[in-house]
């Protein structure tokens, strides 16, 4: 096996290509994703493992910069190809040996490994020794990594009737409803379709008081995933205007939604079970074998997702990090702690962090 840490674009093409079609991947492994945040001061990279020049595995990783500390983080992975897992413990190796060079203070992974038997996940896997270096569980927090898969099966599904008809009986009464109503869907592409769908996105969460990044840090991002058809921007419109929209990013063989938002109206429109159903249609058509409608968000949002999915393929036994610098990384440790409660204070050091 030999391994290449690259930025190249001819490199990073062929890595989105596999990550698009090994079915172990996830979004948060594609080259766009990544570079984005670049945008908070950060750095990436991408490890390619190799065999006879075919990729058979790697990873992604955000280098987060603070100060004078570095980290080494990889949201998801190391993958690597099930026919060659005789190499994945000498490539999750290379994940502290790199750290180390690039002189991090802390370096850590998230294997897809799952009880749930899926071929999305990882169940037996040889023996990783080098784990026995590392400890689980995460440290740095600042960069999301993924717990697992909120899975809608298309297993036996052929078309959108028997997609339908697999969907609890509420949710086939919404959603034929949403239809009736009138509701056209539509798949965004110029830059001022996709604007008027974020900013409806982002009104949705400042409503709901979650995060979202503003349209101007991550429109090149959306852009860009778009136009390498490794995204989708779908959108619901009822007498031409724009109720609801969605954005999907493609990887592994199935779409993962991402985040959306809907004008709140009376009588409801059921916009979002109707975005949620286009959504699985697509992914039907593609010859996908589910949909990750994803873990996460309140108390609603998680009950409603989970009325989608037909079981969660959850990351267990998967985080594990490294110590590279521990002095370094207690004292990050303990600013971090001493610093979250003066929110003043934070917005100040961001400042500076992002003038680096």
């Amino acid at each position: 096996m030999e391994v290449l840490f690259t930025k190249d674009n001819a490199w990073l093409k062929k890595w989105d290509e596999f990550v698009l079609n090994e079915d172990k991947a996830s979004h948060l492994l594609l080259s766009e994703w990544n570079k984005s945040f670049q945008k908070y001061g950060f750095d990436y990279e991408i490890c390619i493992a190799l065999n006879n020049e075919k990729i058979i595995g790697g990873y992604a990783a955000v280098i987060a910069k603070a100060l004078f500390f570095k980290f080494y983080i990889i949201p998801f992975g190391p993958i690597i190809s099930e026919t060659n897992l005789s190499d994945f413990n000498e490539l999750i190796a290379q994940v502290p040996i790199r750290a180390k060079f690039l002189n991090c203070c802390y370096a850590h992974i998230t294997l897809p490994v799952s009880e749930i038997v899926s071929k999305h996940s990882y169940e037996d896997l040889p023996e990783l020794s080098i784990l026995n270096l590392a400890t689980e569980g995460h440290l740095f927090k600042y960069v999301y990594s993924s717990n697992g898969l909120n899975w809608k099966s298309f297993d036996s599904i052929k078309d959108e009737e028997e997609l339908l008809e697999s969907l609890k009986v509420n949710l086939r009464r919404d959603i034929r409803s949403s239809i009736r109503k009138g509701l056209v869907i539509k798949e965004l592409s110029s830059e001022s379709e996709l604007k008027k769908g974020y900013d409806l996105c982002l009104e949705n969460a400042k409503q709901n008081n979650y995060s979202l990044r503003e349209w101007k840090s991550f429109k090149e991002t959306l852009l860009h995933l778009i136009e390498k058809k490794q995204a989708k921007f779908i959108a619901a419109f009822k007498d031409d205007d724009l109720k609801g929209s969605m954005f999907l990013v493609k990887s592994g063989n199935y779409y993962t939604y991402i985040f959306g938002g809907t004008k709140k109206e009376k009588p409801d429109l059921l916009v979002g079970h109707f975005l949620q159903f286009e959504a699985m249609k697509i992914g039907i058509k593609e010859n996908f074998s589910g949909y990750n409608i994803s873990l996460g968000g309140s108390k609603g949002v998680i009950n409603l997702k989970n009325s989608y999915a037909d079981f969660q393929i959850l990351f267990e036994h998967s985080k594990f990090h490294w110590k590279l610098k521990p002095f370094y990384l207690r004292l990050f440790l303990f600013l971090n702690k001493r610093l979250k409660s003066n929110k003043k204070l934070i917005s100040k050091i961001v400042s500076i962090i992002r003038r680096k």
